[in-house]
């Protein structure tokens, strides 16, 4: 097995004298709560329960009333909407939310998900002329559009008004479209700036429905759910709140779609929670991005019977085996091309093959960049041109990086933490130095990865109420991590490889005499 970097254990500061008694609970659960922001009882109650109160007025986001206004005007005058969304499950969730949200209005909706090697994220010109070919008078984006300035342009000159739905971060001034609803303008007051893009699908709709006097449909928080976790939006705040009602009814779920994944994927309604989401759902749901067309996924996502949908279910099945089998040779490939961690380890880990499919990058770059803690790009090579996916380690954007050595690319995209690129292959190596250059000490001087330990327990203290107070902290992700707990003198009894591609260990210890 390829060595990894180390990683330093790190026991969270212990919240102060009193603290524990100010919110009524034991030390040991106290100690959870503080390590989480939690600071008083208020909080203590919402962080358990989120509520309505935590789903903010969706007017407060910019342009929200002029979104309002250009959509209702094409409910009033019949004319189709054309949805436009990336080809990732935040993508794809936020174009179906639009999707039934349209057909629940009464307005017809034209979606449109871009090949993910042939058109790669974002607006392409192809699209916009597609969708206007197909009757759209009005575009929505899901999850992208602040940097397709050109592409707004021309839909504006094909007469096509542009609705702009997006989270990403804005460079330079905004795009000339009818409304740029986005919480990261420079602009904006909205209270929760980190909405996904299908979080911010999400408050479109329930701006509609509010103008019509209705509330937002359940099934909406389903795919809202779906897509934030996909997307491992920060678990705090109104995503926390859209993520821990959509579980609640997923648990309970009428979606045809969801409801053939679900019986897929071998879980049992009821006992769903974000990880069967994060390992499980989401990931049959990008196969087909990843292999083949997008759109099977969303086709699956919008389907209005169980018989529309299980065959759909089947496929993404299908293309899921493969994925897993391409992936785990290509990272085996990746991990022998970086060799053991080291001294000698670069800043900036690139990685390519001409055997590589452009959708598993991505993947690649992911596992390498948390085995080694260091940025990883994975260049896909073909006919002398790279497609790569980047990922990157926290206090380093790649994408500034990739900034300054745009001379070199055909085109980029994405955020401080996962881009994507194309380039000559020729211009490789430049690049290659052009990275490691940007990263220099600011990686190879950063402190050694750390794994935060929660507090130090015995395991008697796992008993019903902390292991109840557990299952209220969920859901667990970004912003709300995964509690870890330190238990000195304990001793293996028995070790076992589990799961399907035997990368778990299941164990049983002993401590102070009990196993």
């Amino acid at each position: 097995m390829t060595e990894q970097r180390d990683k330093v254990w790190r026991l969270l500061p212990a919240p102060p004298a009193g603290y524990s008694q100010s919110l009524g609970l034991p030390p040991f659960l106290a100690h959870l709560a503080y390590s989480r922001g939690v600071r008083d009882r208020g909080e203590l109650a919402r962080y358990l329960a989120p509520d309505a109160a935590q789903f903010h007025d969706p007017m407060r986001l910019p342009d929200m009333a002029r979104a309002v206004d250009r959509l209702m005007r094409a409910k009033r005058d019949g004319e189709p909407v054309a949805v436009f969304g990336d080809f990732d499950v935040d993508g794809l969730a936020g174009t179906a939310l639009l999707v039934e949200t349209f057909d629940g209005l009464g307005v017809k909706s034209i979606p449109y998900i871009p090949d993910r090697v042939d058109e790669g994220h974002g607006l392409n010109a192809g699209a916009v002329s597609r969708l206007r070919d197909a009757g759209a008078s009005v575009m929505v984006t899901v999850d992208c559009g602040v940097g397709s300035d050109d592409e707004v342009s021309l839909a504006s000159t094909l007469g096509i008004d542009t609705v702009i739905t997006d989270h990403h971060a804005l460079s330079g001034q905004l795009p000339p479209a009818s409304a740029v609803v986005n919480p990261a303008r420079d602009d904006s007051f909205y209270p929760h700036a980190s909405l996904t893009g299908v979080g911010i699908a999400l408050k479109l709709a329930q701006a509609l429905y509010r103008a019509l006097g209705l509330p937002v449909p359940g099934r909406l928080f389903e795919l809202a759910a779906l897509g934030t976790v996909a997307d491992v939006g920060q678990l705090i705040g109104e995503n926390r709140y859209i993520v821990k009602t959509g579980l609640e009814l997923i648990n309970r779920t009428d979606h045809p779609g969801l409801k053939a994944l679900i019986a897929r994927s071998g879980l049992t309604p009821g006992g769903l929670d974000e990880e069967s989401l994060s390992f499980k759902i989401i990931p049959r749901l990008n196969a087909a991005g990843r292999l083949g067309d997008a759109t099977l996924s969303l086709r699956l996502l919008t389907a209005s019977s169980p018989q529309e949908a299980a065959p759909l279910a089947a496929q993404l099945e299908r293309l899921n085996d493969e994925r897993r089998t391409l992936s785990r040779e290509a990272v085996a490939d990746a991990l022998d091309q970086v060799g053991p961690f080291s001294d000698a380890t670069p800043p900036v880990l690139v990685v390519q093959s001409d055997g590589w499919r452009p959708g598993i990058l991505g993947l690649v770059a992911n596992s390498l960049a948390e085995r080694y803690d260091r940025p990883a790009v994975a260049v896909a090579v073909k006919d002398g041109t790279c497609r790569a996916s980047a990922r990157s380690v926290p206090g380093f954007d790649i994408v500034e990086a990739l900034e300054r050595n745009s001379g070199v690319l055909r085109r980029f995209g994405g955020h401080a933490q996962a881009a994507g690129f194309s380039m000559d292959a020729v211009d490789l190596p430049r690049l290659k130095a052009g990275l490691e250059a940007a990263a220099g000490d600011a990686v190879l001087a950063k402190p050694e990865p750390s794994l935060d330990v929660d507090c130090e327990i015995s395991p008697t203290v796992l008993n019903q109420r902390t292991l109840g107070f557990l299952q209220r902290m969920r859901p667990f992700g970004a912003g709300n991590p995964q509690p870890v707990f330190l238990t000195r003198r304990a001793r293996i009894v028995e070790a076992r490889r589990v799961g399907a591609d035997a990368d778990h260990l299941k164990m049983r210890v002993a401590h102070d005499g009990r196993a």
